[in-house]
């Protein structure tokens, strides 16, 4: 087997190479197994801002990378950390394994299941993660109907950091959910109301504020296809381009239903929107997900998702970052549940890491 380095340490190597003005990195709390020591506060300015006013350049980030994402309500999301022989190839040829915000604080979430932070604190979770190597990932809200400024979504996000923190882990990157459609969108009544140019604003105040607290922590950014266009989706990179926050990665969530009705073009989009990420030095990413209501079995669940590798793997090839992610739901419990994780071997079992392996499969990894 080639033999694979951690993340963390390529990340920390990059970070020596770029140079060494940075401060030195904030020190995690000692490991815990309850949220009820982090701090839902933000630190005292003084020992989260860097020594210069100015904020620190962003870490470089790997240009090729594999993430996996587990569904936040998956039945057996803690069995990957407590019967960890099950998916050993997997873990091989992956890089970043991402959580949702839900995940890793212990507020109720109805859609979470039981996965919240007490149950991956008690499987070590994190713990277990940095010893594998594998980069952790967290989705985070950066402009949401309930937070339309900067200073209420990085109080969550300190939050998230925190809990994995005090936890035995520590957070490398955070993937932006979809800031221009949490922007523009009404939720639960609550809307920002925001054009483009406000929520790009916001978003970058967001990414500021992140860099001076955390500036080893890489941060990148979810759009939505085809709810923006190819120019839309380009008017917002250079927008934060502008405010000098270009985003650390460029990750595609592409609705299926909408594509087999709207978007026949979509091979083609993919291509221009992957030679553009590519002029402007970001490395651009789809989310291989099933995103098809119907499929609520884990074969449904599977074989769209494959169809889907096949349509991208025919247009573009293997993206720079390759993201097995599933929000599927809700099932008739209320939670997140399909697919399930494990094992990653059964011809039988149509699990997320199956289906993890067989797509790398296809674009030859």
């Amino acid at each position: 087997m080639k033999r694979r380095f951690p993340l963390s340490l390529v990340v920390l190597l990059a970070l020596l190479i770029v140079g060494c003005n940075f401060p030195a990195p904030i020190s995690a709390p000692a490991a815990n197994t309850t949220q009820a020591s982090v701090s839902l506060s933000p630190n005292p300015t003084s020992a989260l801002s860097p020594a210069s006013t100015s904020t620190p350049a962003p870490t470089p980030v790997p240009s090729e990378l594999v993430w996996f994402a587990p569904n936040m309500g998956s039945t057996d999301y803690a069995e990957l950390f407590t019967e960890p022989d099950q998916w050993t190839v997997a873990r091989s040829k992956m890089d970043v394994f991402k959580f949702y915000t839900q995940n890793v604080l212990q507020d109720p979430c109805a859609i979470c299941g039981d996965n919240t932070v007490h149950k991956f604190a008690q499987a070590q979770a994190f713990k277990q993660l940095a010893d594998w190597g594998l980069a952790i990932a967290v989705e985070v809200g950066a402009v949401k109907p309930w937070g339309c400024t900067s200073d209420v979504t990085f109080e969550v996000t300190e939050r998230v950091i925190r809990s994995v923190q005090a936890n035995g882990g520590t957070v490398s990157f955070l993937a932006m959910d979809e800031p221009r459609v949490g922007g523009e969108e009404i939720a639960d009544g609550l809307t920002c109301g925001y054009a483009m140019e406000q929520s790009a604003k916001v978003a970058s105040e967001y990414i500021h504020q992140v860099r001076a607290a955390y500036p080893t922590i890489i941060v990148g950014d979810i759009q939505a296809y085809p709810h923006f266009s190819v120019s839309e989706l380009k008017d917002w990179i250079i927008a934060l381009e502008n405010l000098g926050t270009t985003p650390a990665f460029f990750h595609m969530d592409i609705d299926l239903e909408r594509v087999r009705t709207e978007a026949a073009h979509v091979g083609a989009d993919l291509q221009e929107l992957r030679r553009f990420c590519a002029a402007h030095g970001i490395p651009f990413g789809v989310i291989f997900t099933s995103n098809w209501r119907e499929a609520g079995s884990n074969r449904a669940y599977f074989d769209s998702t494959m169809a889907w590798v096949h349509t991208v793997n025919d247009a573009i090839g293997k993206p720079e970052h390759v993201i097995f992610q599933s929000w599927q739901g809700p099932a008739p419990s209320g939670a997140h549940e399909v697919p399930v994780n494990l094992p990653q071997n059964d011809p039988e079992n149509y699990s997320h890491i199956r289906l993890m392996l067989e797509g790398l499969a296809v674009f030859g990894k």
